[in-house]
């Protein structure tokens, strides 16, 4: 932690060999928080990188990000408190130092960041004013002083929580019968248009406030994870994805990024929980993002947010669901939910709906199931003749999950046409037993057997 524009990001996406955290030569760049497992000498890290802390006079948002990089101090067993060496030590520093980082009673390291030329050009004698007995310099942009910081870290962490880590070894030596296998966590990101209330429907999710929430539309800028551990199910990590807008409104580098994020945490998830605003209704926008979940064949659940405004509202609530059926005639398969994450309406809905598409998402069919609807499904409706061409499908097997991947064998699979692909889609969804999942169809022309 530290104030902004220190390098917190950068020596976080070091530490952690990632590009999680986003980084740009602004303050106030990072908002949320972010976090990573990582190990270091051996001990597993849970390694946190908060928003810069501001001054009490900042705005509304300032203080927020202020107030939810303190509450991660009461769960920390260690403090990274981060200087920039360039600027030398100023009264903002001070303040945190004396006010934050002292009080806490934790064991912290002071990091003085940005020596990226001659260690020695940079004088950093004046961070000993505030009573530290050693300052640490380091480069996190060029990888420099790193090491020494590891060992630091793992020096502290080891007199912090030495008789945890003995008993988690203790833990460690139970024999492989006795422990239970690890259920793969189901990965599902909230997407859509700024302020549809993406962070507040996680914190209602979560039981806590992990996002920063307020009403200044692109609050969020990262995509965040969160994890949720259930004792009667798959652990679940919730990706909370900045607020995705048309092309021609995203002109800062930084919210650029911000989109191009957010459309990978589309691609890497299992499920894309799309949010939409029933008063504004559905946009093109909203369409678009929609979109992106069926290119990258993901698992989908539409939600309508903010319902609690929409109870005496009777005829728009009619409207809005005709505008959604027409949205979602290309994703018709998506189940959806009215929620609201002020009031707690619907929300208990969410993981029981969440379960059952993911087991529909990654289930698994024997070839004689795939192989008979494909048989029902060609003598229900012919393929067409295309060009004098009578086209054959042969057999199907299933060759993957998330989604289910149907491989069909054909005589001349360039020339099916896409509305009897959807034809099929549709028929295996229904045969199968999955209607709200996406199903893939790949086709492959079948070798022809040549005589002599």
């Amino acid at each position: 932690m530290g104030r902004p524009n220190v390098g917190k990001s950068t020596l976080f996406n070091k530490l952690s060999h990632s590009r999680k955290a986003l980084v740009a030569p602004v303050p106030g760049v990072t908002r949320d928080i972010q976090n990573a497992q990582i190990d270091i000498e051996d001990i597993p890290v849970f390694l946190v990188d908060t928003g810069g802390i501001m001054e009490a006079e900042g705005g509304m948002l300032d203080q927020l990000v202020t107030t939810q990089a303190k509450k991660e101090l009461e769960t920390a067993d260690l403090i990274l408190f981060v200087v920039d060496a360039k600027d030398g030590l100023l009264p903002s520093d001070m303040d945190i130092f004396y006010n934050i980082v002292r009080p806490s009673k934790r064991p912290f390291i002071l990091v003085a960041n940005k020596v990226d030329g001659d260690p020695e050009g940079y004088d950093t004698t004046g961070f000993y004013e505030l009573g530290v007995e050693e300052v640490l310099p380091v480069s996190a942009e060029h990888s420099r002083g790193l090491g020494r910081l590891r060992e630091k870290i793992s020096e502290l962490l080891k007199k912090s929580i030495g008789n945890e880590i003995e008993q988690r070894e203790i833990d460690e030596e139970i024999p492989p019968d006795k422990e239970k296998p690890a259920l793969e966590p189901v990965r599902v990101a909230l997407a859509g248009r700024p302020n549809v209330g993406k962070s507040s429907l996680i914190n209602r999710l979560l039981g806590m406030e992990r996002m920063i929430v307020s009403e200044i539309p692109g609050t969020t800028r990262d995509a965040v994870d969160s994890l949720l551990e259930r004792p009667d199910g798959p652990p679940i990590i919730f990706t909370d994805t900045a607020g995705i807008r048309r092309k021609a409104k995203v002109k800062e580098k930084v919210e650029k990024v911000s989109v191009i994020k957010s459309l990978d945490a589309i691609k890497n998830s299992d499920i894309a929980l799309v949010l939409l605003d029933p008063i504004e209704g559905i946009t093109d926008q909203d369409k678009r993002i929609m979109g992106y979940a069926v290119d990258a064949h993901k698992g989908i659940i539409t939600i309508f947010n903010k319902w609690d405004l929409m109870q005496s509202k009777k005829e728009l609530q009619k409207q809005r669901g005709q505008e959604l059926r027409r949205a979602k005639r290309f994703c018709s398969y998506a189940p959806h939910i009215n929620v609201s994450a002020l009031t707690g309406r619907g929300i208990k809905k969410i993981l029981p709906l969440i379960d059952k598409v993911y087991q529909q998402y990654s289930a698994t069919f024997p070839t004689s199931l795939v192989n008979k609807i494909l048989q029902e499904s060609l003598l229900k409706r012919t393929p067409p003749i295309h060009k004098g061409h009578h086209l054959k499908m042969y057999y199907a097997t299933q060759v993957a999950t998330k989604p289910p991947t149907i491989l069909v064998f054909a005589n001349y699979p360039k020339y099916i046409p896409e509305q009897y692909k959807r034809y099929l889609a549709n028929r295996f969804r229904e045969g199968l037993g999955i209607p709200e999942t996406p199903v893939r169809i790949l086709f492959r022309e079948r070798e022809r057997k040549t005589y002599r």
